[in-house]
């Protein structure tokens, strides 16, 4: 951080005018704008009257050094961390607040420091933590108005959580409407909101939605993990895997048919006629099935079951002639009147005769 910047941001932190600092120092207002656009700098014998004013020391207001490195941020959290611990809550709360005066400019330490203090909080008896709160909020406040993406995201989900603890929907709204799509809590805020509101259905409706993706996520996760199993030629995790995919499907009433799949491939990779059929005659038939949500997703399905896995019945079907591994079955009379079953009108098993 330069000179004129260093400057700017102390003035600022301390609530001052360029016109307070004039008068305080003895010189015009237009000398300070001077000092502060990198014009001009201040003469020898002000430094030490100025970083007496702007309260600091001759040291900080003249370290030109730009953002305080991850690793110095890091420390200093810590520190304050084991100073809470140490000598109390107070004596951290005022070290932190000597650091951001120290470093005006450094938004991620603002942050950091915030989200520690905060976080201290609730770990530590503090006998009236409304005005260490208050200043948090402040601090939360002016990081919300950051270029940065992140720090902005964070700041305002600091805010936005105090706004709902206080009832101060409207506001909440405010600030949640700035709020990036990409942060993840987004959709919880709005859930929380309509809620409060009694719109109870809009709140349900996000919050089965958010449960569907992350169960949605984690079988994808599983199928993956039972694939690399397989190629690591470890079959007993495969088998285990299988399993547990056909549980989560089971669990978290995920679209039929899609339960299984692990049987499906733990059977391919072992050549498993049997098994392989039954698996596949299974994933078929329940791709056809209706899916109605269930007691996890009723919101989703409003007006009654859905039919979402049939139009991906006739692809699964050829690709069960069209996929190398299963080679194997390829001329089964067995195999192939199931995909002709579930192949459209005309289609079948021209590609592949």
């Amino acid at each position: 951080m330069e000179l004129s910047e260093k400057i700017r941001a102390l003035r600022r932190a301390r609530g001052m005018t360029q016109e307070q600092v004039a008068q305080a120092l003895g010189v015009t207002a237009t000398a300070v704008n001077k000092w502060e656009n990198a014009a001009s700098c201040p003469d020898i014998a002000l430094l030490a009257p100025l970083a007496r004013l702007l309260d600091t020391d001759l040291n900080d207001l003249l370290s030109f050094r730009g953002e305080l490195t991850d690793q110095e941020i890091a420390d200093m959290t810590g520190e304050a961390y084991e100073l809470a611990g140490r000598e109390g809550y107070d004596a951290a709360f005022r070290w932190g607040m000597d650091r951001l005066r120290q470093w005006p400019g450094s938004e991620k330490l603002a942050l950091n420091l915030g989200l520690i203090l905060d976080g201290a909080l609730f770990t530590l008896v503090v006998e009236r933590p409304e005005p260490y709160q208050e200043k948090l909020e402040e601090i939360y406040r002016k990081l919300a108005e950051s270029a940065d993406r992140d720090i902005r995201d964070q700041a305002l989900h600091m805010v936005i959580g105090r706004c709902m603890k206080r009832g101060e929907l409207e506001e909440a709204e405010r600030l949640l409407d700035r709020l990036s799509d990409r942060w993840p809590e987004k959709k919880g805020f709005q859930a929380g909101l309509a809620r409060r509101r009694g719109e109870l259905d809009k709140a349900a409706e996000i919050y089965e939605t958010q449960a569907l993706h992350a169960a949605t996520d984690l079988y994808t996760a599983l199928v993956s993990l039972q694939e690399l199993a397989i190629q690591e030629g470890r079959g007993e995790d495969s088998e285990r895997l299988a399993a547990l995919i056909r549980e989560t499907v089971e669990r978290y009433h995920l679209i039929p048919g899609t339960a299984p799949v692990g049987a499906l491939m733990e059977g391919t990779a072992r050549r498993d006629r049997d098994m392989v059929l039954a698996a596949a005659r299974e994933l078929l038939e329940g791709l056809e099935q209706t899916w109605d949500g269930g007691f996890l997703y009723p919101h989703l399905t409003p007006d009654g079951a859905k039919s979402v896995g049939a139009p991906l019945a006739a692809g699964m079907a050829a690709a069960l002639l069209t996929d190398p591994d299963m080679e194997f079955l390829r001329d089964d009379p067995e195999l192939r009147a199931l995909v002709e079953r579930f192949s459209p009108p005309g289609g079948g098993e021209s590609e592949t005769s």
